[in-house]
């Protein structure tokens, strides 16, 4: 057994589909995976390029596409699963990461929160829907769900974000227990406040921020590369036998006193 690092948590050989992955933690992933050995499929709005972050990671050697999708629409997610088996014929690993935090913004509660649910929620059966037999057939792989400690806990604010969250992070659960005997592993991953735009109305607001760094142990906010790091395990041999999981990934926020 080569149990060196190299072999450990590669991912050669792998293909991996990432949604939301032209920036932020999404964007971290596909180039940690790519990395690590696997093609990747990046996918995301075309305002948020994925086209132009793959073509940066092909400049580095990597192989890499960008495909624009809206991952609440269902004929762009079944585009995006066909685009990657004709592209590379297999389907090892996907990072369902597409999100957005909608409480208190579009003015209407209700649309917000249908809107988060066809995100979080439809968006992630869906392509599972899709990914999952492929995955199957080729002996099985990593279906990992990017949740949020907002499911694991009490929101004054996002309070609608924290529900689709957990419902999201619940469908990990729940792949898990149906594909297990297919050799599907299914996990999910919840972060804390992680340094990227998405997180900016804390990272960039001083008393949002001293307050969540006064919960935090380590005393400061993640960074993106570090959910990435967990990415990269949970596709590889490394995290061959974790399945069902929620993985914290909070620098310790939510066991704090």
């Amino acid at each position: 057994m080569d149990l060196a690092p190299s072999a450990l948590f590669s991912c050669a050989g792998q293909v991996a589909i990432v949604t939301g992955a032209g920036t932020g933690i999404g964007r971290a992933c596909a180039e940690a995976l790519a990395w690590a050995g696997s093609r990747v499929v990046l996918a995301g709005l075309p305002a948020s390029q994925p086209a132009v972050a793959a073509a940066e990671l092909v400049g580095q050697g990597l192989e890499a596409i960008g495909v624009d999708c809206d991952v609440t629409d269902a004929a762009a997610l079944r585009d995006l699963v066909d685009t990657t088996v004709q592209r590379w014929g297999r389907v090892d690993t996907v990072v369902a990461n597409a999100g957005a935090a909608l409480d208190g913004f579009s003015g209407d509660e209700d649309e917000a929160l249908d809107r988060m649910l066809s995100l979080h929620v439809r968006s992630v059966s869906r392509l599972a829907e899709l990914a999952l037999p492929v995955m199957a057939s080729t002996g099985g792989g990593s279906f990992i769900v990017m949740s949020s400690i907002a499911g694991l806990r009490g929101n004054r604010v996002i309070s609608g974000y924290g529900v689709t969250k957990a419902a999201n992070a619940q469908i990990a659960r729940n792949i898990a227990v149906q594909w297990g005997g297919r050799g599907v592993r299914a996990n999910a991953i919840s972060p804390g406040v992680i340094a990227t735009d998405f997180a900016a109305p804390i990272t960039a607001d001083p008393e949002a921020a001293a307050a969540r760094l006064a919960r935090t142990p380590l005393g400061r906010f993640g960074r993106p590369e570090e959910v990435a790091g967990a990415v990269v395990w949970l596709a590889s041999r490394a995290g061959a036998f974790v399945s069902g999981q929620n993985i914290v990934i909070d620098g310790g926020t939510m066991i704090s006193d």
